[in-house]
């Protein structure tokens, strides 16, 4: 007697694919909108000025961190590599990519950030400083976005 196997009607395979692709770009148009890219990125000593436009969120860092972002700007890996180096060639050699990087809020004080990886049909959203997070998007090409919201209350005129 043989076993009869479970079948999945190939339609509704396909169906199911379809409503996962289609429920991953709704959720990523979501989230789109309310944030906006950043495209002002400047460092001066300690201070980070991130933002679009006229408004950026300035905040103060380690040194360490502010000269690795600064590294980043410039496209340039010492003859030793730091941490944010390390990490960026890890992550390209387990094939895992950085979609992006989002800057999403502040409280108490604080901001916060999250590095959104991908590998194949995974996606991993982690908790990340902003400043490790810049610095790491800057060695992974990857778009940095910022809460549309948190920008307007936090964020300061720069023009």
């Amino acid at each position: 007697m043989r076993k009869k196997k479970p079948e999945i009607p190939i339609v509704a395979l396909i169906v199911l694919i379809l409503l996962s692709i289609v429920s991953l770009a709704i959720i990523s148009s979501i989230e789109a909108s309310n944030y906006v890219v950043a495209d002002v990125l400047k460092i001066e000593g300690n201070v980070i000025a991130i933002g679009n436009n006229c408004t950026a969120i300035v905040a103060e860092t380690s040194p360490e961190r502010a000269y690795s972002i600064e590294l980043g700007i410039k496209g340039v890996i010492e003859k030793r590599p730091n941490t944010h180096d390390i990490f960026a060639q890890v992550l390209k050699s387990f094939n895992l990519t950085l979609e992006h990087v989002t800057i999403d809020s502040f409280n108490d004080g604080v901001y916060y950030a999250n590095l959104h990886l991908r590998s194949g049909n995974k996606v991993l959203k982690l908790d990340a400083k902003p400043s490790d997070s810049i610095a790491l998007a800057l060695r992974m090409n990857s778009t940095i976005y910022i809460n549309k919201t948190m920008l307007q209350e936090v964020g300061r005129n720069i023009c």
